[in-house]
């Protein structure tokens, strides 16, 4: 969640010499790459066969393909800060998922939670910079790869029961490929890659390996091991992370409505999942003297 956090900045400072479509192919290729070459050197089994290739496929789809377009998109919209607090609304659209799927049940005070989170996230959207372009469009974008990113990890926490972490990343990635092409392919071979000022490499270099593979392979391995709603609880760290680094940064201010914004997100959050964790680490009860 700390690579993600300070992913916000570095986006912001990618788009200043490279359009969204490029920067969305460039990361697919490497992490691509990278991640069979990592497979290959582990000796970790790439063969995929039947429902599993399929549904590992869909997963690519959704988390390098929809996902990302959606990220870029929107993040070239909204505020660093902005962003990062819809885009900390995944652990709600998580816990809706899994329980619709029988992987979680829904409790009172988890209803209260979605409930105040929610409120939270209206409160971020109304009250935008009303001088940035398309930044109410920009939040929307956010607040749907919110809800593909959601998805995208209910879906992976069987295949992860199943396969590795890195394996299922590495075969997973040709299914982004059909939204990924046709969105990207005229913007990456006109981009100025001899001109790129060394600032633009590192970020990059930062998005694609720092916050692609690095970012990515904990994520999954903590989804295998703790499950999908689980694991998206730590994102809510996201959003305070990415406000700061945008605000050291970037120069970015950090408004009311935004600070009181986060705290009502987290807040909700919070409600929502603490319920569950009583429910899996229920209280040990108290026994007297034999």
């Amino acid at each position: 969640m700390a690579t993600w956090g300070l992913n916000f900045v570095a986006v912001k400072l990618l788009f200043h010499e490279m359009e969204p479509p490029a920067v969305a192919l460039s990361r697919l290729l490497f992490m691509w790459l990278a991640l069979v070459a990592v497979c290959k050197w582990k000796n970790i089994d790439l063969k995929f066969e039947g429902k599993d290739l399929w549904m590992t496929l869909l997963q690519g789809c959704l988390s390098m393909g929809v996902y990302i377009v959606l990220f870029l998109e929107g993040i070239k919209r909204s505020g660093a800060a902005e962003g990062a607090i819809l885009l900390g609304t995944g652990p709600i659209f998580t816990m809706l998922l899994a329980v619709m799927l029988g992987q979680e049940t829904m409790t009172r005070r988890a209803i209260y939670g979605l409930l105040i989170a929610f409120s939270g996230v209206a409160l971020v959207t109304q009250t935008s910079d009303p001088c940035a372009e398309n930044s109410l469009f920009g939040n929307l974008l956010m607040l749907a790869s919110a809800f593909v990113w959601a998805t995208s990890t209910v879906v992976s926490r069987p295949l992860l029961s199943r396969k590795h972490p890195l394996a299922m990343m590495a075969v997973s990635m040709p299914g982004a490929l059909p939204v990924i092409l046709p969105y990207s392919l005229r913007s990456f071979a006109s981009s100025p890659w001899s001109t790129l000022t060394p600032l633009t490499w590192a970020m990059l270099a930062y998005f694609c390996v720092v916050a692609g593979v690095v970012g990515f392979v904990l994520f999954y391995e903590g989804v295998s091991q703790v499950g999908a709603a689980g694991a998206m609880l730590y994102q809510y760290f996201v959003p305070p992370l990415a406000a700061v680094s945008a605000w050291l940064v970037l120069g970015t201010p950090l408004r009311w409505p935004q600070l009181i914004g986060i705290a009502i997100v987290l807040s909700g959050v919070w409600l929502a999942t603490r319920s569950r964790t009583e429910r899996l680490n229920p209280p040990i009860p108290e026994t007297g003297p034999a």
